[in-house]
């Protein structure tokens, strides 16, 4: 996956600097959806269907926001923007960066509980009553 954004962005990047800044901020990025995977197990398959491919297009081209995204990736921009700000001065160091760079990021704060009811509310009955069973033994991660 990395490798498939590096090249993406190398196309979007107008020189080393800019490119170097943002894999650090898409590495973050891209860990943070481990991340929710790893603390959702399984549930995670049920809440990404409806997930939009697209969506990089779409906010290249203007025509979605932060808003506009679905629930992982508010959650993993709002992250990864959080995840280089902390360690801005850090990030200079390794990339021997000239500059810093504006980052696209959200200002979201996902609630996966409430995003998982969500999802939950639009299953079927049984599996509304399996989830709900499996609900009670599961032993929930902890998420940073």
């Amino acid at each position: 996956m990395i490798f498939l954004i590096e090249e993406r962005l190398l196309g979007h990047s107008s020189d080393w600097n800019e490119f170097y800044a943002n894999i650090a901020f898409l590495l973050a990025h891209e860990l943070r959806h481990f991340q929710q995977s790893y603390f959702l197990e399984d549930r995670i398959f049920i809440m990404l269907q409806d997930y939009n491919l697209g969506y990089v297009t779409e906010l290249l081209n203007g025509q979605i926001d932060c808003d506009g995204l679905q629930w992982s990736e508010q959650d993993a921009y709002t992250y990864s923007l959080w995840f280089v700000t902390k360690h801005r001065e850090d990030i200079i160091k390794i990339f021997q960066l000239d500059d810093w760079l504006f980052f696209f990021g959200c200002h979201i704060e996902v609630n996966y509980e409430k995003e998982w009811n969500r999802y939950k509310s639009t299953l079927t009955f049984v599996e509304q009553v399996i989830w709900t069973l499996k609900g009670l033994f599961w032993q929930r991660k902890r998420l940073a």
